[in-house]
């Protein structure tokens, strides 16, 4: 799998752990950051559209944390 889909206007079709984390809500139906990626900030208790560093204007994640 990709860590991640920037470049495409939609996540691979066989992402099977990203389709889980939509599905689940821990992200946006239109998420392009990796699954493995996401499973592992969900995992691990964060949000993972607080560190994604991808474009916002296309995924529709949620806002990036000030840090």
């Amino acid at each position: 799998m990709k860590p991640h889909y920037f470049e495409q206007t939609e996540a691979d079709k066989d992402d099977m752990q990203l389709d889980m984390a939509k599905m689940q809500g821990y992200v946006p139906q239109t998420c392009l950051l990796g699954g493995a990626i996401v499973m592992s900030e969900v995992i691990k208790g964060t949000d993972p559209c607080q560190g994604c560093e991808g474009p916002r204007e296309k995924c529709n994640g949620r806002q990036k944390a000030n840090v």
